[in-house]
């Protein structure tokens, strides 16, 4: 199916394949291999200079990107998290710590926090929050990321808590912040922190129980509940400025549908790990009529719209994915900035509503994990011209610029990992 349209002064052209994925299993073979007790998979695998992270169930290993040769391993607790921030790996074995940040080269501790309260990473930062009593007498630091140097301590009656959310920023990736940081206040409300100074702005917003970030110097809540009766999967935004509290302007946009008509509420799939899709200031969204657009946070302005039928399901600053339906049918991949389809494949083959449906988007490659029957496999196609470079039984476990990790069914309490290279 092809469809051209003229919308908001920009052409739009979008496609979609109809015909199923049966092709037979391609593409090169693994660079190396190695056996791993189950576990691999539930975290994503990342690349950080000539290493590549491994997460297992308990255990963080790195590895050689050229031959899979262990040179670190940290054990770690089942509530562990991990991130790479500044080209370093930092491990959180649970929300208060202990912190550890790490050379991925040698899996040497660099510095490390034994205890915090609270705990946020950010591209550059480590911020804490420590409390003393029951009476809210807490402080926040805030930490260069690469060698723990304090740049400021200040007392604060605010948590990072659920909003220290972030558009378009994928795990393990640590997310930039420019000045401000979106904070929970102590009545819940959502708050703008000035980072270089510890403070909190003149921005405020009430919660909505959904999401709180800021772009730019827009302070952003979003409510993802549709009001009663309504049908088209309204999420409600609010904004204002973030220093000064101003209004700056409050619309909607809409999640995307099933095939039965259910709304996703999310604006992303969470197998993403991302609140949002899209970069800087834009973001990745349905239309009410459950076709594509991309809206500017900013302004409150749509960028483009398509007006063929489409839910975005993942994306970067560069591409943004998008399946008929949320949880099935044809994918497209459209340019971020003019929302022209660069190519089109066919329906997977597997549910999003599957445990086993995973996507990644990077700069060059795509990852969709769709399936023959009951039989997962993960396709890979190349980011530009659509060209499928391989077809892996298995899951997606990670994915760069050039390579893939995928994972598959090895003895009864192991599994083998695969790295490829493109």
């Amino acid at each position: 199916m092809t469809i051209v349209l003229l919308s908001l002064g920009v052409v739009v052209l979008f496609r979609f394949s109809d015909t199923p994925a049966s092709d037979p299993r391609e593409g090169p073979p693994a660079r190396w291999s190695v056996t791993m007790p189950i576990g691999v998979g539930d975290k994503p695998v990342a690349a950080v200079g000539e290493v590549i992270v491994v997460p297992g169930e308990n255990t963080i290993v790195g590895m050689t990107r050229a031959a899979g040769r262990p040179v670190w391993r940290r054990n770690v607790g089942e509530d562990y998290s991990y991130s790479i921030a500044a080209g370093l790996v930092v491990i959180k074995a649970s929300k208060s710590g202990p912190l550890e940040v790490l050379d991925p080269a040698t899996g040497a501790t660099k510095w490390r926090i034994e205890k915090s309260d609270d705990t946020l990473v950010t591209a550059d930062s480590v911020y804490t929050r420590d409390c003393a009593g029951d009476h809210g007498n807490c402080s926040v630091a805030r930490r260069d990321v690469d060698d723990g140097t304090v740049r400021w301590r200040t007392r604060a009656d605010y948590a990072f808590g659920d909003a220290d959310e972030f558009i378009g920023t994928r795990p393990p990736a640590a997310p930039p912040v420019d000045r401000y940081l979106a904070v929970t206040a102590s009545d819940g409300a959502t708050r703008a922190l000035d980072v270089r100074t510890g403070r909190l702005t003149d921005g405020r917003i009430r919660a909505h129980g959904w999401h709180g970030f800021v772009a730019g110097r827009t302070l952003v809540t979003t409510d993802n509940d549709p009001p009663d009766g309504d049908d088209m999967c309204t999420v409600t935004i609010t904004t204002v400025d973030a220093v000064t509290g101003g209004r700056r302007w409050a619309g909607a946009a809409f999640s995307g549908q099933d095939e039965a008509g259910e709304c996703a509420k999310d604006l992303a799939p969470r197998t993403t790990g991302m609140n949002m899709i899209g970069a800087g200031s834009r973001f990745a969204a349905s239309t009410s009529h459950g076709t594509p657009q991309m809206i500017d946070l900013a302004t409150g302005r749509t960028v483009w719209a398509a007006h063929a039928s489409g839910a975005p399901v993942d994306g970067d600053g560069r591409s943004i994915l998008v399946r008929r339906f949320t949880d099935r049918g044809g994918l497209a991949l459209l340019d971020f900035g003019t929302g022209h389809t660069r190519w089109s494949a066919p329906d997977p083959g597997l549910s999003g509503t599957s445990a086993s449906w995973r996507t990644v988007v990077t700069d060059r490659l795509v990852a969709v994990t769709g399936a023959t029957g009951d039989r997962p496999h993960v396709l890979i196609y190349d980011a530009d011209s659509g060209q499928r470079l391989g077809r892996f039984p298995g899951w997606i476990a990670g994915l760069g610029d050039d390579w893939a990790a995928v994972v598959h069914s090895g003895t009864a309490d192991e599994i083998t990992f695969d790295f490829i290279r493109f």
